[in-house]
């Protein structure tokens, strides 16, 4: 066993804008890997924002909400680990496509693997539509 350095970084997340939060994002990973970091994890809804989905409706929601681990933002996040050669975390707003349940979810973006694991926030309080995860 070996110790691991792992970069926590925020920032101040434009709202419902994924491409400039993801820029944020490619940036600071590229910073903090610069410095050693071997993981580089970032806040709860980082990719689209979060609290002005306080208010939004579920159309609105549905409009930035993606699919996981297939969407947009995850084939760019797997991007920025795969360039990065690190794994990076960050979190977004989910929608299952079964159901339709819009979830706020944290990816874990591998640099070959792709999106290796996620994780539905268990107590999503923010907005009545969204779903509560259901498991660890």
């Amino acid at each position: 066993m070996r110790d691991i350095r792992i970069a926590a970084a925020q920032f101040e997340a434009a709202d419902g804008i994924k491409e400039y939060n993801l820029a944020q994002i490619k940036r600071l990973a590229k910073d903090a890997v610069a410095l050693g970091a071997e993981v580089v994890s970032f806040h709860e809804m980082s990719i689209t924002g979060y609290s002005f989905l306080q208010d939004a409706t579920r159309e609105k929601m549905l409009s930035i909400a993606e699919f996981v681990p297939a969407g947009p933002s995850c084939v760019a996040l797997h991007e920025i680990a795969f360039e990065l050669n690190v794994p990076i975390l960050a979190g977004l707003l989910e929608v299952e496509k079964e159901t339709g349940a819009i979830y706020n979810t944290y990816v874990c973006a591998h640099p070959t693997q792709g999106i290796v694991a996620s994780h539905r926030k268990l107590h999503a309080f923010l907005n009545p539509h969204l779903s509560s995860g259901d498991k660890f």
